[in-house]
This record gives C-alpha cells, structure tokens and sequence, in this order.
C-alpha cells in the first residue's frame, strides 16, 4: 500500500514515537485540527535496520511489526483524551524511515506536525534527521514544535523572516493565513549585519536612514499579499542583527515562526538552509517551514 493512501486530503498529519513523549505536538496538531475542521491522522514509522550479523537475527520483524502497532494504539488514546474526542482522528503504523514516511503523507496534508527533541551531545549539531528530512522535502508546510509545548497567552503573534526584498511570498502568505485563523498580529522581521571587517565603519546617520526606507519599503512589497486578510495587524521591523539570532530571540514571545526553505534552484533537491537550521535548533515557539515554489528566484530560497 502506498503511504499517500493512509491519509485524507487536508489533514493534520502527525509523526510520533510513543506514548507520553509527545503531548506537545499532540496539544498543536488539536488545536490546528480544531480550529480548520481537518482530521488527525497520527503516524508511527517504523523500521529494522540492518546490524552485523543476518537482518533477522536480532529482531523479528513481524515482532517489531506488533510493537508498532501497539505504540500508536496507545497515541492514539492518549490523543482522544487530550482533545476530548472533538477531533477526528486514526492512526496508521508504517513500515519505512520517519521522514519518507511523512514526505510521502504530505502530498495531501494540509500539514506535517513533528516534534524537536533535542538531546545535550547533539544539539549544537543537529535537530534529528526526521525533522529535518521531513521539512527539507514535505510537500505542505511542516511545523516542528517543542518538546512540552503549552499554548501562549493572548495576545498572540505570528513571526515571519524575509529578506530585503520581502521574499519569500509563501512564508508570508503562510504566516497571514495562520494570523487571521488565530485572531493574531503578524510580525515581518528582517535582519542585517555586515561583515565583522566592515562593522566598526558603519556610519550611524546613514544606517538610521536606511532603516526607514527599508521598512517602508518591505510594507510595499508585502502590501498585496495583505489583501487576502485586510484585518490582520501587520508590524514591519528591520533590525542590525543576525537572522537567526533575530529570529530565535523573537521566538521566546511568539506563538508561532514561519521561515522558507530552500527551493533548490541550482541543487538536485530542496534543502535547509543554515538560518532554518539555527532557529529549528534554538526556538522556544513552534517553528513553522514553508516549501517554496522551484521556479522562484536565488533571493526567495537563501534561508
């Protein structure tokens, strides 16, 4: 059976490990779910490696099969109590590597939820291959979420990083869309800094002047994108910072971040860039990462 054959077309679909691991993007995808009428369809994905001695010798696959089973039987419970059974949802277990798996789920999702789990040793090098893996080639928006995710407090406002010339389109388009269904402000943010050479001879006036073009420049570019949600409150910020850094400190406040991938113009494949890397790695707020469209330009895919 082919994994696009699990899910329904639109729905929140949720990569899990196990219960009592995961309540926070349990919690996410409920609300989600709640508020668009889409059902859960909450996956396991499971597989055998292949150790040194004969692929069955350690572990029995039709085994491992039942384990799998009964993990997402035991999500799934733990899902329909969390959200009081106002949410439809089924559960499937696959055999395959996580992030094929929901790369594959993702063709008709409205979207891939999964969590970040960093440990201590490894996070200054990598979130996790399934988070990865899962938002460099998911086919809809994948949304990483903490672990131990509690909804913030009104009032809440959605982040979106652009560059200079207020790309990428999808990622803000993205961000109003989940502004207006969440009665929140949006943020534009975009950050700068030159060279460490060319810091120390950075002339004030001129900086501070630029600043204000900048800013009403990026509310030109953005202002036609506005008119699917004229009532969202838009904030345009342009600040003399690092991007990430902007965007993990912007996260302690935010209910959620959107940034673009990379769309592989000039690679085989689309990819992460080092700023979705960063704040997937450090931010405090679900990170949300919209798949850009192939036939955009260098300027739209450098995050």
């Amino acid at each position: 059976m082919q994994t696009t054959e699990l899910t329904r077309r639109g729905a929140v679909v949720v990569g899990v490990t196990g219960s009592g691991r995961e309540a926070g993007i349990l919690r996410f995808a409920a609300e989600t779910a709640r508020r668009h009428h889409a059902p859960v369809v909450l996956v396991h994905a499971y597989g055998v490696g292949h150790p040194a001695p004969p692929p069955g010798y350690l572990i029995d696959y039709e085994e491992a099969a039942n384990v799998a089973h009964d993990i997402i039987s035991d999500v799934e419970d733990e899902f329909l109590d969390l959200s009081g059974g106002s949410v439809e949802c089924s559960s499937k277990a696959v055999l395959g590597p996580p992030s094929r798996v929901l790369v594959d789920l993702s063709q008709d999702a409205r979207l891939v939820v999964v969590q970040h789990r960093a440990t201590p040793l490894l996070d200054r090098l990598f979130v996790g291959s399934t988070v990865h893996g899962t938002a460099a080639h998911s086919t809809c928006p994948v949304v990483s979420v903490p672990t131990d995710w509690q909804p913030r407090s009104a009032p809440h406002h959605v982040v979106v990083g652009v560059h200079d010339d207020g790309s990428p389109a999808e990622a803000v388009a993205a961000g109003l869309d989940w502004a207006a269904a969440t009665d929140a402000t949006l943020q534009v943010v975009n950050a700068w800094r030159l060279d460490p050479a060319y810091e120390d001879i950075l002339r004030a006036p001129m900086a501070d002047e630029w600043h204000d073009e900048q800013v009403r420049a990026l509310e030109g570019r953005i202002s036609s994108l506005r008119t699917a949600h004229p009532s969202v409150p838009v904030r345009v910020e342009v600040n003399h910072e690092w991007p990430a850094q902007m965007l993990v400190e912007a996260s302690e406040v935010a209910s959620l971040v959107v940034v673009g991938r990379h769309a592989g113009r000039w690679r085989v494949s689309p990819h992460l860039g080092s700023v979705v890397r960063t704040v997937l790695r450090h931010a405090e707020a679900p990170v949300m990462v919209v798949p850009l469209a192939r036939a955009a330009g260098e300027a739209a895919t450098s995050r």
